[in-house]
């Protein structure tokens, strides 16, 4: 069960993870999503970031993902968490600054397609006539809000790793991020909060499960 704190948890009376994501409501441009631990990891012990989510995270994100038109991340992270096409009907786009998208299982999917994004799209296997080839021209996002509107693509979710994310906000283009903390501590409060990529971001919400805090921000 959660427990609504502050803002729009608060107003809305958002008492589960289906709940929660809607006193967030509709987006448009790029909302990031991450759990990270109190000590500012973005992974835990094996490397990913399951072990550091909870039940109610994992179900939060789900929900946060069937209002989304295209979810984005990393290779590294798709390659490590196992990524396939999204079941919500959302559009994946996968970036890779090497090109390589080996061993991704939603790179093999043979139902949907997958945008994937490389500066070195040419060591993309030319075997691969499923999937969309994205050269990115210079810095990982540059003109990528251009690309996703010309498709259609209003909603977007990024779950990439910190370094990707990082890049993201660098350009200015993430509006919302949502941050799970897990687990929580008694000092977890609105008040003390932190944005782990924008120390002017406003808070505009805020709930706690028993072992979970979730905060969303406007950039």
């Amino acid at each position: 069960m959660i427990k609504p704190i502050f803002g729009l948890a608060e107003v809305s009376g958002a008492l589960n993870p289906k709940s929660l994501a809607a006193a967030y409501g509709p987006w448009s441009g790029i909302r990031s999503n991450h759990v990270i631990t109190h000590s500012g990891e973005f992974s835990g012990s094996d490397g990913s970031s399951r072990s550091i989510s909870t039940k109610e995270d994992r179900a939060l994100l789900v929900e946060i993902r069937a209002h989304s038109d295209l979810i984005v991340v990393d290779a590294a992270t798709a390659r490590l968490e196992r990524y396939r096409t999204p079941s919500s009907g959302a559009s994946l786009a996968i970036f890779s600054k090497s090109g390589k998208f080996e061993d991704i299982p939603a790179v093999d999917d043979e139902e949907a397609s997958v945008f994937l994004f490389s500066a070195s799209a040419d060591r993309i296997s030319q075997e691969d006539s499923k999937n969309v080839q994205v050269q990115i021209p210079g810095k990982p996002f540059e003109g990528f809000l251009s690309w996703a509107n010309s498709n259609g693509f209003k909603s977007i979710l990024l779950e990439a790793g910190a370094t990707l994310t990082a890049l993201a906000f660098e350009a200015g283009i993430v509006r919302q991020s949502a941050v799970t903390r897990s687990p929580i501590t008694s000092s977890d409060t609105p008040e003390t909060q932190q944005n782990p990529f924008d120390r002017d971001a406003v808070l505009v919400s805020f709930a706690q499960s028993e072992d979970a805090s979730f905060s969303l921000w406007t950039h």
